[in-house]
């Protein structure tokens, strides 16, 4: 291994746990700034830190294996994640921002069921487990992508990353709670855009252009030119809204609607979204576009996990500076993201299950420690795809809680049996998608979110037949 890869990575991941390191000098010992950094975050900030929340080691590794097996056709995945999450973001986030200062809601089920009619039947637990399930699976597709770069570095094996990752998740929550995890998100998604735009423009300059990149992809398989996903069983257009199905997902991601609750108010929930989508719009636009190239510097044949290409591709074209510092910044993002994921369900734990000690910066603590372990046994002995370990929490969360943050914010009237039905219809249909292979021809986020929010309909409809006429 260079020595410079290895300076470069060492100086660049001290920068940006620095950077979250500070946030202890702004911390405030309470359970308000730990969970909320005391509703003091402008909507640049939050929003960046949305977007980094959201793309994370996703984006350097699951996305990049992806784009590496579909070619151009799979490109409709980024238009579809932007599109389907910046119009239900819009739509939802101030009032979202609103309520949950009116309520005083810090966790997101605790939000969910706030100021509710009739007897809750144990709703808010059921939520919360589920909850706390997809962010622990998510948190540890997250240490998994994290040990991925640090495989590649030091060709560790792929635990002692995850533990590694587990320890400096701690740091980060002990230090500054979701003020660190902002701060240091703004600061890497800046940094990561612009090496990610450097890593494009070298590897084109390497093929020899984009009419170069077209044609050498069309000579490996003409598929991976085709603009449309045609050899998919349900045809182009379900494809492509199984991806705006994800995006519309991001309002169910508890970890990122959290920024939503740390803006001073609910006009900066709106700027706040705008940010979100633009910074992350353009890091998957680059991401994608990286991806594709790498189909042709690496040879397919090569024994390797694609979701290893980027940092391949680095070592094969970059100076060895630019190597470190894209390796540093995708273990550090997925650092990030896994300590937010790990707040949220630390606001979870306590809100929703020991309410009692909801207010014990102490507690708080010991729950972080907790949830992190649980994540990184989960990253230990589970799957090491990034790419189905993240969809599949995000079609959990896509299906169970999009359309409940859709008709609380729009103040919609939700009794206890009507979620529960919401709620299995909704994971039912997930379940038997991928049971039935549906998955790989549409995202079954799309028809889990469409059954359950069918299913208040129904159910609502069936309520209003059954009252007696007056």
């Amino acid at each position: 291994m260079n020595i410079v890869i290895l300076i470069s990575f060492v100086v660049s991941l001290a920068f940006f746990m620095t950077i979250g390191l500070l946030a202890a000098l702004r911390r405030q010992k309470n359970a308000q700034d730990y969970l909320l950094a005391s509703r003091d975050i402008g909507p640049f900030f939050a929003g960046v830190s949305a977007a980094a929340s959201t793309a994370s080691g996703f984006g350097f590794t699951g996305v990049i294996g992806f784009g590496y097996t579909m070619g151009i056709a799979g490109a409709w995945f980024v238009v579809g994640i932007v599109i389907g999450g910046l119009v239900s973001t819009l739509i939802i986030s101030r009032r979202f921002r609103m309520l949950s200062q009116r309520y005083k809601t810090a966790s997101y089920t605790e939000f969910l069921t706030c100021n509710f009619k009739g007897r809750l039947y144990g709703v808010h637990y059921v939520l919360g487990i589920i909850s706390l399930c997809a962010m622990i699976l998510y948190a540890a597709a997250q240490l998994t992508a994290g040990s991925k770069a640090l495989h590649v570095l030091f060709e560790w094996n792929y635990n002692a990353g995850a533990i590694i990752g587990a320890f400096i998740v701690i740091i980060y929550c002990f230090a500054g709670g979701i003020r660190a995890s902002i701060w240091t998100d703004v600061v890497q998604l800046c940094v990561m855009i612009g090496a990610m735009a450097i890593l494009l423009v070298v590897a084109l300059i390497e093929i020899g252009g984009l009419s170069n990149l077209y044609t050498k992809l069309h000579d490996i398989n003409p598929q991976l030119t085709s603009l449309w996903p045609d050899f998919k069983s349900f045809g182009a257009i379900p494809f492509i809204f199984g991806w705006v199905a994800l995006g519309v997902s991001f309002i169910g991601f508890p970890h990122v609607m959290s920024r939503f609750k740390t803006v001073r108010s609910s006009k900066d929930a709106v700027t706040c979204t705008y940010w979100y989508y633009i910074t992350y719009g353009l890091f998957y636009i680059l991401a994608y576009s990286v991806a594709v190239t790498t189909r042709v510097l690496l040879d397919e044949g090569l024994d390797f996990d694609a979701e290893l290409a980027l940092p391949q591709m680095a070592f094969q074209i970059l100076p060895p500076i630019l190597v470190g510092l894209i390796l540093a910044g995708i273990f550090a993002s997925t650092i990030s993201t896994a300590d937010s994921l790990i707040l949220a369900s630390t606001a979870t734990i306590a809100r929703d299950f020991v309410p009692q000690k909801a207010s014990s910066y102490g507690f708080l603590k010991i729950c972080t420690i907790l949830t992190t372990l649980a994540a990184l046994l989960l990253a230990l002995s589970g799957s090491k795809s990034v790419f189905d370990v993240v969809l599949i929490a995000i079609a959990i969360m896509g299906a169970t809680f999009s359309p409940l943050v859709i008709f609380k914010c729009f103040q919609k009237p939700l009794s206890a049996p009507q979620i529960y039905a919401m709620i299995t219809v909704g994971l039912g249909t997930i379940i038997l998608w991928r049971h039935y292979g549906l998955n790989s021809d549409v995202y079954e986020a799309l028809p889990g979110f469409l059954t359950a929010f069918a299913t208040y309909y129904i159910w609502a409809f069936i309520q209003k037949l059954s009252r007696p006429s007056v």
